[in-house]
């Protein structure tokens, strides 16, 4: 008798849940609040220096599959973040690293979440300011792991809830796995096929309450192997 009024109890539970969402305002996932990504046009911010913008025209032009994309500056950015019409891959920094960021304009609240802004993934590339050479040479990467990231998270609610370690492949078996910062450049400049590279993103500032990150990307592929942020 008990385990049937659980039974009717979950039912009315479940049939209740429509109500429950119409009166108090929807409740949608992240790959659904994501869904239009597809058809919106990504827009570039270009940072205004010269070299750096120029490296962002050249990869992104040849790299960029998933979307209609355009480039814009700073202050078209400023002028169209709230509006909600476009997605947007910029730069930015906290007090440690740089990021990029793939993000969805919007007004930061509002009655639809479908309309409100998002941050698709966030992913550190280099101390906090500008980027180095040293750390640019991985961009073509770091535009096919965000790439990757957004198509799996469209059909998968676990990977875009997860960010960046929702697409490690974990395992290297088969793979040449340099251990050397140095070394891994130029293996990833020439391509090495069947290679990972470890790629550190150090903070701005030593100290025993820094973190860092660790990623693993093959040379070739620009598959995402491993993702780590760890305590100095």
């Amino acid at each position: 008798m008990k385990t049937a009024f659980h039974k009717y109890f979950m039912a009315l539970l479940l049939l209740s849940l429509p109500l429950l969402s119409a009166g108090q305002g929807r409740v949608y996932t992240k790959s659904a609040r994501m869904a239009d990504f597809p058809t919106k046009t990504t827009k570039v911010v270009l940072t205004g220096q010269t070299v750096l913008d120029a490296l962002l025209k050249e990869e992104f032009t040849s790299r960029w599959r998933i979307s209609p994309y355009e480039f814009c500056d700073i202050d078209e950015y400023n002028r169209q973040k709230s509006a909600g019409l476009y997605y947007f891959i910029h730069f930015a920094s906290d007090d440690e690293f740089t990021y990029m960021l793939l993000t969805k304009g919007g007004p930061e609240s509002g009655t639809d979440p479908l309309k409100t802004a998002l941050e698709v993934v966030s992913l550190p590339i280099s101390a906090a300011g500008t980027p180095s050479s040293d750390e640019l040479i991985f961009l073509p990467a770091f535009i096919d792991i965000v790439q990757e990231y957004v198509q799996k998270a469209l059909v998968s609610e676990k990977t875009a809830y997860l960010g960046l370690k929702g697409i490690r492949r974990g395992s290297t078996r088969g793979k040449t796995v340099c251990r050397d910062e140095a070394e891994g450049r130029r293996l990833f400049l020439e391509a090495a096929p069947d290679t990972v590279v470890p790629v550190m993103i150090w903070p701005s500032e030593d100290g025993p309450a820094k973190h860092y990150y660790r990623m693993l990307i093959s040379t070739d592929t620009h598959v995402l192997y491993g993702f780590k942020r760890g305590r100095m």
